[in-house]
């Protein structure tokens, strides 16, 4: 089986929203509210620019952990908290020397420049790890394409790897001797109540496209084959949402590619068979 388990489906269909956004928030504020604890006892022993690293380390770590919203939420927080609890007079955003206005002023824009670039880092980071994970699941499923040896195996590898990794259900149709699109084997009927078969056929012919009238957005990509193209890819959106299938669609051109190569060999060896058993028969 291809290993393409809850981790990969995570890193396509997850790792934009990390556990909830109200959660991510809740937990930046925490932070900040835990620094201040842990900052009030030090005003006594540091200066206030000392005071001041300790919140630029707190919107640091959350940017690390939570994320570009998060952090920019504790930048603003950490500038009110620090007023409120630090700055004379305490316990209030009243300010009687007009300075410490440059120095919120900085503070804000030095946090708000930290959790930028740290989100971004950390959003690089991702992207490389989700890049090594899907180069490595593609070349697991172009291995057992490759040792496939009937359109069903393919089908079912096919389907079996689409459903691992973006939780989604698909079907393949492939053309007829008089070139109509059909649904390959193993079909799933219920595929026949959502398919449009005008989408598929402008698919065929044409480009990737997308019929949005379905209770699921399907999404529909043609099997490029290096000479012809086989068929065509029907992807539903795991979701009433458009959204996963235009966030993953250099994807899953690229599994189309792996089918339509896949198909293609099998046309190839099929049509090679009656030629070698007429050889044999000369022999």
């Amino acid at each position: 089986m291809i290993p393409v388990k809850s981790a990969l489906r995570n890193a396509l269909i997850g790792d934009s929203v990390v556990a909830s956004s109200f959660r991510t928030y809740f937990l930046a504020l925490v932070a900040c509210v835990l620094t201040t604890a842990i900052a009030a006892p030090l005003s006594e022993y540091f200066d206030l620019a000392n005071i001041v690293m300790l919140f630029l380390l707190t919107v640091l770590l959350v940017a690390v952990r939570l994320g570009r919203g998060p952090a920019v939420m504790a930048s603003f927080l950490s500038v009110a908290l620090f007023d409120f609890f630090f700055v004379p007079p305490q316990f209030s955003f009243t300010v009687n020397d007009p300075q410490y206005l440059l120095t919120f002023a900085v503070m804000l824009v030095v946090a708000l420049i930290i959790g930028q670039l740290t989100a971004d880092l950390k959003r690089q980071a991702n992207d490389a790890r989700l890049k090594e994970r899907r180069t490595h699941a593609l070349y697991e499923m172009a291995r057992e394409l490759a040792g496939a040896l009937t359109m069903t195996q393919v089908t079912e590898i096919s389907r079996r790897f689409l459903r691992d990794a973006i939780d989604a259900q698909s079907a393949f149709l492939l053309p007829d001797e008089t070139g109509k699109l059909e649904l390959a084997e193993n079909g799933n009927d219920a595929w026949s109540q959502v398919i449009a078969p005008l989408m598929a056929k402008l698919a065929y012919e044409n480009a990737a496209c997308t019929d949005l009238d379905a209770p699921h957005p399907v999404g529909y990509f043609p099997l490029k084959a290096p000479t012809r193209v086989r068929g065509v890819m029907a992807i539903a959106s795991p979701t009433r949402s458009v959204f996963p299938l235009h966030e993953h669609h250099e994807f899953l051109e690229t599994v189309a590619s792996l089918i339509a190569i896949a198909v293609e060999r099998l046309h190839y060896a099929e049509g090679a068979q009656p030629e070698l058993a007429g050889r044999e028969i000369v022999k």
